[in-house]
C-alpha cells in the first residue's frame, strides 16, 4: 500500500546520489511525496531564490506542512521515519539503530568518501562547486579499491551490510557507490561478497526510484 503525503513536498532531481537516497527510501517504505523537479541543466539550484530555500544550493529539499525546508538527504529519511516508522530502515531496537548509525557513518565518511572525491574531481559539472585537482582521481580510485577489499571481506556471512535486514545503509551505499559505477570506479573479481550485494539490492523495486 502506497501512502500519499500531500502536506509536504519534495524538490528533487534524477541525478545524485542524495535524490537517489530520498527516492529509494521512499520506495521501500510506501509512501509518495508530490515532487517539483529542479533542472540541474539550468542551474536551477543556483539561482537565488533556491538559495534563500537552501543555501548550499543543493537537492534534494523537503518542505513540510509549516513551511519548513529540510535538507540534507540523511536528515530528510530520519524525518520521514520518526513520522512512519513501518517497516523500520533506521533501526527497531536502540542496538540496531546504533549499529546501523555506526555503518551509515563508515560508509559515507570512509569508503564513500573516496568514490564521491573520485567522481567530483574528474566531471566538468563539478567544476564550478570545488577546485578540482586531476592528479587526485587516481589517488581516490586506489583508496576507493582498499575500502571495497576492506568492506568485502567484513561482509563475509551476512546478506546486507549492517547486518541480516536491509537498511538505509545499503541504499547509502547504493546510491553512492553507484555514482563511481557509472563513470568507471565499481567493484572488482576480488569483491564477490560485494558483488553478490549489488545484485541483491538491483534486484529490489526500489533500486529503479
Amino acid at each position: 500500500m502506497t501512502i500519499r503525503l500531500d502536506g509536504l513536498t519534495l524538490l528533487d532531481n534524477k541525478a545524485g546520489s542524495n535524490t537517489k537516497r530520498v527516492r529509494m527510501y521512499l520506495a521501500e517504505k510506501g509512501l509518495e511525496i508530490p515532487r517539483v523537479n529542479v533542472e540541474f541543466s539550468k542551474m536551477e539550484h543556483r539561482t537565488p531564490e533556491f538559495r534563500k530555500i537552501n543555501p548550499m544550493a543543493a537537492l534534494p529539499v523537503l518542505k513540510l506542512e509549516d513551511g519548513t525546508y529540510l535538507s540534507e538527504s540523511y536528515a530528510i529519511c530520519r524525518y520521514l521515519e520518526e513520522l512512519h516508522p513501518e517497516p523500520p530502515l533506521f533501526g527497531a531496537t536502540p542496538r540496531e539503530r546504533a549499529i546501523i548509525e555506526m555503518w551509515n557513518r563508515r560508509i559515507e565518511l570512509d569508503v564513500a568518501s573516496y568514490v564521491t572525491s573520485f567522481v567530483k574531481h574528474q566531471q566538468p559539472f563539478f567544476a564550478e562547486v570545488l577546485t578540482q585537482v586531476p592528479e587526485y582521481v587516481e589517488a581516490c580510485r586506489k583508496d576507493a579499491l582498499k575500502k571495497f577489499d576492506w568492506l568485502d571481506a567484513d561482509m563475509a556471512g551476512r546478506d546486507y551490510i549492517a547486518g541480516d535486514a536491509f537498511s538505509v545503509v545499503d541504499i547509502t551505499a547504493y546510491a553512492r557507490i553507484g555514482t563511481g559505477k557509472h563513470v568507471g570506479l565499481f567493484f572488482t573479481d576480488d569483491h564477490p561478497n560485494l558483488l553478490r550485494w549489488w545484485e541483491r539490492i538491483e534486484q529490489r523495486p526500489s533500486a529503479l526510484a
